[in-house]
């Protein structure tokens, strides 16, 4: 992936991010279920977020991240 996608990527998963995290804000009917999960569809964002990142970092500097 080159730099664009990597950006267009991270943008996009703080994107989903913010949406699920108002979902998650909004008030609900007291013993009414939400019926989509909020909670882990942020934490696969962070995590989404965190690798795009760190490959980001790994095009700026031109070394892989592990070495």
């Amino acid at each position: 992936m080159d730099r664009t996608t990597t950006l267009l990527g991270v943008a996009a998963a703080i994107a989903i991010f913010a949406v699920c995290l108002l979902g998650e804000r909004r008030p609900r009917e007291f013993g009414k279920p939400r019926l989509f999960p909020y909670i882990p569809v942020m934490m696969v964002c962070l995590v989404v977020v965190i690798g795009l990142l760190a490959h980001l970092v790994a095009l700026v500097t031109g070394r892989p991240v592990g070495s």
